[in-house]
């Protein structure tokens, strides 16, 4: 497995390859969205379910890539995002009709999330569209939260880890979570806390309520 530049993770994200790169909370497991095969082969790497769902970062530097998943953005979920993003907080939002099932698990929702890592930023404006966004792990163990956990789990299973260059300052490398985000699905008229991770419930609740 190599070690990338972010504009060599980016090329091979672009052209079907699987990466792994650094968020705010976990290292995360990446690859095109609409491509099966890498998206397939994600999933076989961690040992998922063929019908899991997956999450997808995209860019806070270009919000229009929102637009690339779903038709409109709820209320709800414009509110949960004025206050947590960008942040570790993941929007499960009924998406775009076209957005594959291998993606959504047939669901009709997508997870969405936007980091505040400028490093993690410039890597998906790099690639040109959101890319998948799930736990560096395999099933039923913890989260990488450092490239030498890449290494151990994934040695020869992935094309290569992107490593935090000096754009990440201390104090932000200080300020990561090392715990996965939070995980809350909208609709018109509903939220719900599906998981509870690096923001609180109770802090999710203050905001929208």
């Amino acid at each position: 497995m190599e070690i990338l530049s972010i504009e060599e993770a980016a090329w091979k994200i672009r052209n079907g390859s699987v990466v792994a790169y650094p968020t705010e909370t976990v290292y995360g497991l990446g690859s095109i969205i609409f491509e099966k095969d890498p998206v397939m082969r994600i999933k076989e790497i961690k040992g998922s379910p063929e019908n899991k769902p997956l999450s997808v970062l995209i860019s806070n530097n270009k919000p229009e890539m929102l637009y690339e998943l779903v038709d409109t953005f709820l209320p709800v979920a414009q509110r949960l995002a004025k206050f947590f993003w960008p942040g570790p907080l993941t929007i499960v939002h009924e998406c775009k009709a076209e957005l594959p099932d291998f993606v959504t698990g047939g669901t009709g929702f997508v997870g969405i999330r936007c980091s505040p890592f400028p490093f993690v930023n410039t890597f998906i404006d790099l690639v040109g569209h959101p890319i998948i966004s799930t736990s560096a792990n395999p099933a039923g163990m913890k989260p990488a939260i450092n490239y030498m956990d890449i290494f151990t789990y994934f040695n020869d299973k992935i094309d290569g880890v992107l490593i935090c260059d000096d754009s990440i300052s201390s104090e932000q490398k200080m300020k990561a979570f090392n715990i996965p985000s939070t995980i809350v699905k909208v609709d018109q008229h509903n939220f719900e806390i599906l998981r509870e991770g690096a923001i609180k419930k109770d802090d999710i609740i203050r905001k929208i309520l």
